[in-house]
């Protein structure tokens, strides 16, 4: 894992924000694994709510420092690149709202490069 990171096709890299708090990964949906790290796996898809054709997923290390993100097929296996998918604005608009929302929250925090 890295410092910074970003999702395949995304101009925006992200870090873990300094002010972060585990209760707010909780409150968000991290789920703890068995080592202590914490993993957050968001359906997006942009048809239906119902029906998720891919995934966001994000981790971060248990010392709240070390970061990664993907965006997966459905069953979170093969890494994809939704930035360059046929029918991509409204899969990347629930991902940007995503991400907002992690922003928002004081979890992720945007680097500039």
């Amino acid at each position: 894992m890295a410092k910074t990171a970003h999702v395949l096709g995304d101009s925006n890299w992200y870090r873990v924000n300094p002010k972060i708090k585990v209760y707010s990964l909780m409150d968000r949906g991290f789920q703890t694994s068995p080592k202590g790290n914490f993993l957050l796996q968001q359906p997006i898809s942009g048809n239906s709510p119902y029906s998720a054709s891919y995934q966001l997923k994000i981790r971060i290390q248990q010392d709240l420092q070390n970061l990664r993100m993907d965006t997966t097929d459905e069953h979170g296996l093969q890494i994809i690149n939704i930035f360059k998918l046929k029918d991509k604005e409204q899969v990347i608009e629930q991902y940007n709202f995503a991400i907002a929302d992690l922003v928002e929250r004081e979890i992720l925090e945007l680097v500039k490069k």
